[in-house]
């Protein structure tokens, strides 16, 4: 009997540490970022929409709080995030579903919901199936049919100096080089134009590098696009986040043009290197190896 008691307990404790495992790899898989999220009831009884506020981020869904009390389990969402009321904004709904519920003082929820677009794209990876190949000309799902030919490097930059300095170090290996000064122009940059290689400063002032990474990630058209950020930070939750986010590398800045140079042939090899680097499916598996 005292057998079948010690069993039990260890079985107990066994499901109690697998559980606790499980809970902080979702933790290490977020990102706390507050933003904006637009969410809209798409299968409920009384259709309702609203703007919320985010809690947690990852690169499969978000925790948002909200005030409506018309959330359920398994209820389907069009999602925008992040989301901007600014005239040019890129905003791109997805739908998702709840995963979780919870009531908060003072009659708020905390909702969780899962991009049915990313479990899609889970099963596959499970499964074994080999993605799409990402070449330095890469556009994404959905590019028209005037696909640019060369490889644009899209750098927000409100140094000069160092944009300059981008500028030269990156046109010497045949890349086109845009430099901006603020997230308003990539942004207006990426309404007509599909980059080899985004790069941004996490800690910007108009808008932060780890929200242009989830604009761009989560854009159908944009998606494919190599994100590099570059942060002043030396906090490793900052580097884990631009990770989460889909980021490919985050470096710190100020950076060795050198170093970036390398990156950026990594991620999307220019034609006059192609032979060197390969392709960038194999540099964006491997990447963190070689820094």
């Amino acid at each position: 009997m005292s057998s079948t008691v010690s069993t039990v307990e260890e079985k107990a404790k066994a499901d109690a540490a697998a559980k606790a495992t499980a809970i902080e790899r979702r933790r290490r898989r977020r990102a706390k970022i507050s933003a904006l999220v637009h969410v809209k009831a798409i299968n409920s009884p009384e259709p309702f929409e609203e703007i919320c506020t985010s809690i947690d981020v990852s690169r499969d869904g978000l925790l948002f709080t909200a005030k409506h009390a018309g959330y359920w389990k398994g209820q389907q969402l069009s999602v925008v995030f992040p989301f901007s009321t600014a005239a040019q904004a890129i905003n791109t709904a997805q739908v998702a579903d709840i995963v979780r519920v919870n009531e908060q003082p003072g009659g708020k929820f905390s909702v969780a919901v899962q991009f049915q677009a990313a479990r899609v794209e889970a099963k596959t990876d499970r499964k074994g199936a080999a993605g799409p190949a990402i070449d330095a000309g890469a556009t994404g799902a959905g590019m028209p049919a005037m696909a640019k030919t060369q490889s644009i490097v899209l750098a927000v930059e409100p140094d000069a100096r160092t944009g300059e300095i981008m500028r030269n170090m990156l046109s010497q290996d045949g890349y086109t080089v845009i430099i901006v000064a603020t997230a308003q122009e990539a942004l207006d940059v990426l309404r007509t134009t599909v980059p080899s290689v985004f790069i941004a400063e996490v800690e910007a002032t108009d808008m932060s590098g780890h929200d242009l990474c989830l604009i761009i990630k989560r854009n159908e058209r944009l998606q494919r696009v190599p994100v590099i950020l570059l942060t002043r930070s030396a906090q490793p939750a900052d580097y884990s986040a631009s990770h989460q986010l889909g980021a490919v590398v985050c470096m710190a800045k100020p950076f060795q043009p050198e170093r970036l140079q390398h990156v950026v042939r990594l991620v999307a090899p220019p034609p006059t290197l192609k032979s060197v680097y390969g392709s960038s499916r194999a540099a964006n598996n491997n990447i963190e190896r070689t820094l």
